[in-house]
């Protein structure tokens, strides 16, 4: 088979995968069957408006950042005491033999 009707058969079954589903999908509906217990736009509606007449919030949006900043860490003003001598030299040894 010549490259040419390759190419030519490659288009046109994208062509026709693309028109099927176009035409598949424009017969969807879009929200339906959410099923019982989903909640709908008047629900939501409605919770937003509550949450709006309290004084405090009430939703996870105000957990994520607390109300008062956190003090710096404050850093030791002493070094921590090194290790002894000779577990230096026994680490640094172990090191060279790998």
């Amino acid at each position: 088979m010549s490259p040419f009707w390759t190419a030519t058969a490659c288009l046109l079954s994208l062509l026709t995968g693309m028109t099927l589903m176009y035409v598949h999908h424009r017969r969807l509906p879009q929200h339906a069957g959410a099923g019982e217990g989903a909640t709908n736009v008047w629900q939501l509606i409605e919770h937003v408006e509550a949450e709006a007449r309290h004084d405090r919030p009430t939703g996870r949006h105000h957990l994520r950042e607390p109300d008062t900043p956190e003090p710096p860490p404050q850093w030791p003003l002493t070094p921590p005491e090194a290790p002894p001598l000779d577990l230096q030299h026994r680490v640094l040894e172990s090191l060279r033999r790998l």
